[in-house]
């Protein structure tokens, strides 16, 4: 017989691998900020700086609806997906899911190097969506990687992973979207008003 879901009961039993991730991440935005991960990331710079300038190209051609509507659909996916990967990679001991963290706090800590603390303020109206879905969903991967290291008869992988798809798709999608909306307006909208002063 199935036992209920409650999403937060379900919450509460990931806290410490919620902890450990925010832990990890915060480690690795204090060592991005440091220089420490530069050589990772300068490439990404460059990448981010040609993306800009196509950007505004587009922006100047397309209707704002329009490039709103596209950002959303791509922050959406890209973020739904990299959260759904972090919960379905979690039962290979949790690899990809730490790595993940890792490398989106140093990314953080790196852009507030380079950009100044003020890049800090352009996170945060998206961020207090986006960032707990994303720890959500790698506490989600670690705790599944460790229901994988039990003793057979101890272990129920197959209720774990159902537990985190239905979180994922009740929480995690709607923290997503929010945070989609939030984002492609500052993307899109931003400059606009900017502009008009």
């Amino acid at each position: 017989m199935e036992e209920n879901f409650s999403l937060r009961t379900y919450l509460y039993s990931l806290r410490f691998y919620v902890l450990f991730v925010v832990a990890l991440f915060v480690g690795s935005a204090v060592l991005g900020y440091n220089g420490i991960l530069n050589d990772v990331f300068n490439a990404q710079l460059e990448d981010l700086q040609q993306l800009s300038e196509t950007l505004k190209g587009f922006s100047e051609v397309l209707p704002t609806w329009l490039l709103f509507s596209v950002f959303f659909v791509i922050i959406f996916l890209k973020n739904a997906f990299t959260c759904f990967l972090a919960i379905l990679l979690g039962p290979l001991l949790g690899i990809f899911p730490m790595f993940s963290a890792f490398i989106n706090g140093g990314l953080i800590g790196w852009f507030a190097r380079k950009e100044g603390l003020i890049i800090l303020f352009a996170i945060v109206p998206h961020g207090i969506f986006e960032l707990p879905a994303f720890f959500i969903s790698v506490a989600i991967g670690l705790k599944l990687g460790r229901e994988v290291l039990k003793k057979k008869g101890d272990r129920n992988l197959k209720r774990e992973l159902g537990n985190g798809l239905r979180a994922f798709f009740t929480l995690i999608l709607l923290l997503l979207v929010i945070a989609a909306l939030i984002e492609s307006a500052l993307i899109v909208l931003l400059p606009l008003l900017l502009d008009s002063f």
